[in-house]
């Protein structure tokens, strides 16, 4: 039967038009429910927290087109700050971006584009004074290691997060070790929180680029790969230090990832001059490297989750990580485990990798197996289950 749309709201921007309606129909009578989703991940590079967010509304764009997400009775909007570098290609979501960025766009017109509406923040970069807010907050980090950040961020988001826990329901977060640690250091209610832990299979959409092992003279099965930001707490200096410990000149040592000055201040990882610096990879030079790695080490001191040792299994690559925090929660018998402190047990575990294939492979068949745990879509559909009831 024919359906007759009355606009109720309209506002027109530069780039794209924010509509509210209501649906009428001979049978029926709805309104369209609006979700608004902070789209500050659009203005920055893609780490963990912003691979989250992107890949989340990635997938409920999917979820509108394949039905699982009734088009005729959810909108979905991205609200972007001015300065958003990234258009995604969304096909039923929309982008609507702003005449603001920074804390103004944050805390002053993005809680007034969404009033009235629920706001999803996939990250605690988020508004303090939005009454309908929905909130991913990752882990303790600021306040649980202080040493890693710059005394600006932890004042700052030890602030937020406290009001955070107070206003926003729901609230998400990405492992029972990061609820119980919001709970500890922020005074969250652990029944507050709600544990759906993120979709990390996002690696295996793009096309491997092997053309960085050439660039950089890295062979297949003779390196260890560290992926991450240089933050202290990634334990990149032990891990560079185990690696001249086993002082085999077959073996490289690359790390992926870059320093971010403004976030972790002087906090940063000391690395062994010898050491492979690839710095800011993309996706599928990513992909390529995880392939071709011998083995993966991990032996960070604090994680909230820990993304990429499960990128790491999703293309086959053996993982050893550090025995902390989310790591055993989030890796389970896929990884082999070291003593994050002692140089001299993370030197002896990658050589039981390196030199016994048996390990080896055991490590990359169980890898496969647990990535099952952690798809995109199972996340997405999770979370959208656990939100639309406020909309």
């Amino acid at each position: 039967m024919p359906a007759f749309w009355i606009l109720c709201g309209f506002e027109n921007h530069s780039r794209t038009k924010a509509k509210i309606c209501i649906v009428l129909s001979s049978a029926e009578f709805c309104i369209l429910k609006i979700l608004f989703i902070n789209g500050k991940y659009l203005s920055q590079t893609i780490t963990g927290v912003q691979r989250y967010a992107a890949e989340i509304v990635r997938a409920w764009d999917k979820g509108l087109q394949e039905g699982w997400i009734n088009r005729d009775q959810y909108s979905i909007q991205v609200i972007a700050p001015k300065n958003a570098s990234q258009s995604p290609d969304y096909r039923y979501i929309e982008i609507v971006y702003s005449s603001t960025s920074g804390r103004v766009w944050e805390q002053v017109e993005l809680p007034w584009r969404t009033r009235g509406h629920l706001l999803f923040s996939p990250y605690a970069a988020a508004p303090l004074v939005k009454k309908r807010h929905a909130v991913t907050i990752h882990d303790a980090g600021a306040a649980a290691t202080p040493q890693q950040y710059s005394l600006g961020f932890r004042a700052y988001y030890s602030l937020i997060y406290r009001i955070l826990g107070k206003t926003c329901n729901p609230i998400f977060t990405v492992s029972e070790f990061s609820r119980r640690e919001l709970e500890r250091f922020f005074s969250i209610p652990a029944e507050k929180i709600r544990v759906i832990p993120p979709g990390c299979d996002h690696i295996l959409n793009v096309p491997a680029d092997p053309g960085i092992l050439e660039r950089f003279g890295l062979k297949k099965g003779q390196y260890i790969l560290g992926v991450s930001s240089l933050s202290i707490i990634k334990n990149f200096e032990n891990l560079s230090k185990a690696w001249a410990l086993l002082g085999r000149s077959d073996i490289k040592l690359a790390i992926a990832g870059s320093v971010n000055n403004r976030l972790f201040g002087s906090g940063s990882s000391t690395i062994n001059d010898n050491t492979v610096r690839l710095g800011y990879v993309s996706d599928s030079e990513l992909r390529s490297l995880y392939e071709n790695a011998a083995l993966f080490a991990y032996p960070s001191f604090y994680e909230g989750f820990g993304l990429p040792p499960v990128e790491a299994m999703a293309c086959g690559c053996p993982v050893l990580v550090a025995r902390s925090s989310a790591l055993p929660e989030t890796c389970g018998d896929a990884a082999l485990y070291c003593n994050p402190a002692d140089i001299s047990d993370i030197a002896e575990k990658m050589s039981l990798v390196l030199d016994d294939s048996t390990i080896a492979d055991a490590l990359r068949q169980k890898g496969k197996c647990r990535l099952e745990r952690f798809t995109v879509r199972s996340t997405a559909s999770h979370l959208w289950a656990e939100i639309s009831p406020y909309l």
